[in-house]
């Protein structure tokens, strides 16, 4: 009886495998450490893997804990509530209607978001910051050209999203000399991203926790959170949406080469010295 009982549970097990089997053929299964390893208090969000059967208006996903569901989302293909394309064995993340269970009113692509997501930004003249920016134009357009080629390279910012919902910020540039900085320009801050998490369909981006001397004392700054919304994402390109303002990123394979050209440039900068 036992091992009649084995038998079946194995091949139960394989059936519900097969269904959410990744497109290429790999077994879904081996997906199962990015799910959402911490709960969020007041997450409503249910997480899992997308099933055989998911098309533009059912998506079938088979929770971490518990059944495959089958959900109704037509109503959120057309409110460009489905973020990102889900394939079969791909980690999703589902909001469900409370006052229907069977209606998905957002499905968001968790695996397609992971990776490295920049934006370009652009440096100033230190001498420039306390000028209004009609006079600050006024200066680089009066700018030789030549000038502007060695100094206002673009630099890519923004962050990478790994596994265990750790995240890593892009923008820095080493430098060859880091004593003292004697540029003429100056670019934003960047922020130091370390985290991140799903809560009810939005992106939490963990910021902060820096090490602080204060005296003969040392302190650590309280976590920044950055709650944004999902606006679109495909294979390329994410657009997010935090206090109103919408911010476009485009996918670059790792933080290396979001910054190749400025650290290209940085480095013949450092030679010069």
């Amino acid at each position: 009886m036992q091992k009649r009982f084995f038998i079946v549970m194995i091949t139960a097990l394989l059936l519900v495998t097969g269904a959410c089997r990744k497109s290429d053929g790999g077994p879904a299964m081996e997906e199962m450490p990015v799910q959402q390893e911490i709960e969020i208090k007041g997450d409503s969000m249910l997480y899992g893997l997308s099933c055989d059967g998911t098309t533009d208006s059912v998506v079938v996903i088979w929770p971490f804990s518990g059944d495959p569901v089958t959900l109704n989302c037509i109503e959120a293909k057309q409110a460009g509530r489905i973020i990102g394309k889900p394939q079969i064995g791909d980690w999703i993340g589902v909001m469900r209607n409370p006052e229907d269970s069977t209606e998905a009113t957002m499905v968001i692509n968790l695996d397609q978001l992971k990776g490295t997501w920049t934006y370009p930004v652009m440096p100033v003249m230190k001498d420039l910051q306390h000028m209004s920016k009609r006079m600050q134009k006024r200066m680089m357009e009066n700018m030789p050209d030549s000038v502007k080629e060695t100094f206002f390279v673009p630099r890519e910012y923004g962050f990478t999203l790994k596994r265990g919902h750790v995240a890593v910020p892009v923008g820095r540039v080493m430098r060859a000399n880091s004593l003292e900085d004697d540029s003429p320009v100056q670019y934003p801050d960047v922020r130091n991203y370390k985290g991140w998490y799903m809560l009810n369909g939005k992106l939490i981006l963990v910021s902060g926790e820096r090490t602080v001397l204060a005296a003969a004392n040392q302190k650590h700054e309280p976590d920044v959170l950055d709650t944004l919304q999902f606006e679109y994402m495909d294979e390329d390109s994410l657009i997010l949406v935090h206090h109103n303002m919408r911010y476009g990123f485009h996918r670059k394979a790792n933080a290396l080469e979001a910054n190749a050209l400025a650290t290209k440039a940085q480095a013949k900068q450092d030679m010069r010295k």
